[in-house]
């Protein structure tokens, strides 16, 4: 957030566990000049995420976790809308694209009949699932759960979406915080 805020973009976090900001009046000095909206219960959190937009002009808007439906659709108004979101939801990929609540942030997903030829060319059969709609992140970053400081960067989540329906692989970068060098390796590209 304070990165981000110090380009002098309009950024506001809609912070609802005050795991960010913290929970003083006075947000954490590590939100630099973000905004910060406090979200008086979890049932508010989709409310507060497009009242931001809409009377803020916020052209970046952070979000502490999107974890059920409303906020799915909250975070679809906020891409159609323009500004740049950036959020967290619990889950790696492949069970985020499985999740009910949560798959509409991957473009969701759909059952459809294709024709002969295509189910042929395919080897899945004639009922196929692919995805819905485009999604809501052009970039996901998924946190290791079991190595701690690195990630997999999916640089291409609708291409990623498609290839996890089909049944195949899909790419991703991982990357390694190193405390010795201060910095950050890439360690693969697949």
């Amino acid at each position: 957030a304070r990165c981000v805020s110090e380009t002098m973009e309009n950024v506001c976090i809609i912070d609802t566990s005050n795991e960010i900001g913290g929970d003083g009046l006075v947000p954490h000095e590590c939100v630099g000049w973000a905004r910060r909206m406090m979200v008086p219960s979890l049932e508010a959190q989709a409310g507060v995420m497009v009242e931001c937009v809409q009377n803020h002009t916020v052209e970046t808007l952070i979000v502490d976790e999107i974890g059920r439906k409303a906020e799915v659709l909250a975070a679809s108004t906020v891409r159609q809308r323009g500004p740049r979101l950036i959020a967290s939801a619990h889950g790696d990929f492949r069970a985020l694209i499985k999740n009910p609540d949560l798959k509409g942030l991957v473009g969701g997903s759909q059952q459809v009949i294709v024709g002969d030829k295509e189910a042929k060319a395919s080897n899945q059969g004639k009922l196929q699932t692919q995805r819905a709609g485009n999604p809501i992140f052009d970039v996901i970053v998924e946190l290791d759960h079991v190595v701690r400081g690195r990630c997999r960067i999916i640089w291409d989540v609708a291409k990623a979406v498609d290839n996890v329906l089909e049944g195949n692989d899909y790419s991703f970068e991982t990357r390694r915080w190193d405390a010795s060098t201060r910095g950050v390796q890439v360690l693969s590209d697949l």
